[in-house]
């Protein structure tokens, strides 16, 4: 099969059509996400030649994409997808190949990080390793609210009801994360993930500044899904007025909630005020009608994921994270 990597300015949304569609599906079916919305957008910045990408070419045929971008001196792979039933990460291969190759070229350029949740983390591995880059696992996990919301949390052989879960000192109080929150929570994500290694893979969270970009992402550009007012939640301690730990939450498709971000203040960690956030406003997902949440987390985070798993959490897909920096 002859194949050939292109410039994506050189195709328009009509013949992107049917590839979109495919990655729609596999969103839809593979992570319970619906894409419609980005392909949407995809599509307009394609008529208006504003993407940076490549596009894979066999026998005449579109099928498969990577896009790109700049933020500053790192380069961000920002999707890659190739349709079809075969190996799509050996056919992926020369799209990862030029795509790094135009990245690590690029004058400027220290960073380079991508997050591939379609792709076989051991068969897409080597073409990035090849160059260098760091390899980290991380995992699609999900939780059943129709099991009901009473099967939330449990050590080892099944979840605890929730109301026998313990809660945290009444000297916190929850309220919907508003926008007057935002600037603290950027603060608190900063100082939570230092010496992190989700900071290791997303670098903004090593600023105040990139922790500001993350915050806005989530509640005000719809990053990761329709942004639920009601549902994402701050916990402020009424002694000292302060912010002590965040829950964002979106809706990624109907019927299905995503946790893009919970963290908790070093100061108030160990205290049960993410159990007892993710409770409350999983009550509340539940009275909405929603089915299921979904989180991601870095494998080598085990106290996260051994926390997730306690909680009735279970992974439905692995995928990789892939970071290179400049010697």
């Amino acid at each position: 099969m002859a194949s050939q990597v292109i410039d994506i300015r050189q195709f328009g949304a009509r013949q992107f059509r049917p590839l979109l569609q495919a990655e729609s599906q596999a969103w839809l079916e593979g992570l319970h996400w619906d894409y419609a919305p980005s392909a949407e957008i995809i599509s307009a910045y394609l008529n208006e030649k504003r993407l940076l990408g490549f596009a894979l070419l066999e026998d005449g045929r579109l099928t498969g994409y990577c896009l790109y971008f700049r933020e500053g001196p790192k380069g961000m792979i920002g999707d890659l997808f190739v349709a079809g039933r075969r190996s799509c990460e050996n056919a992926a291969a020369p799209l990862v190949e030029r795509t790094v190759e135009t990245l690590i070229s690029a004058p400027g350029v220290r960073r380079i990080e991508a997050q591939l949740p379609h792709l076989n983390i051991e068969q897409i591995s080597p073409h990035f390793q090849a160059r260098s880059f760091q390899v980290y696992r991380r995992q699609f996990m999900t939780f059943h609210l129709t099991n009901g919301t009473e099967d939330f949390g449990q050590a080892a052989g099944g979840p605890e009801p929730l109301e026998r879960m313990p809660s945290p000192s009444s000297d916190f109080q929850f309220e919907p994360w508003e926008r007057k929150y935002d600037h603290e929570a950027a603060q608190l994500l900063h100082r939570a993930y230092q010496n992190h290694i989700d900071a290791a893979i997303n670098d903004q969270y090593c600023t105040f500044a990139g922790a500001k970009r993350l915050v806005e992402s989530i509640v005000r550009q719809r990053g990761c899904g329709d942004y639920l007012d009601q549902a994402s939640t701050v916990a402020l301690h009424r002694s000292t007025g302060r912010l002590a730990a965040i829950l964002g939450l979106t809706e990624v498709r109907p019927g299905t909630a995503h946790v893009p971000q919970i963290a908790v203040a070093t100061p108030y960690q160990g205290l049960g005020l993410g159990t007892a956030m993710l409770r409350s406003s999983f009550h509340k997902l539940k009275r909405a009608g929603f089915l299921e949440v979904s989180l991601t987390v870095t494998t080598l985070n085990s106290r996260a994921v051994r926390f997730y798993e306690r909680l009735g959490f279970r992974t439905f897909r692995e995928f990789g994270a892939f970071v290179w920096d400049r010697p």
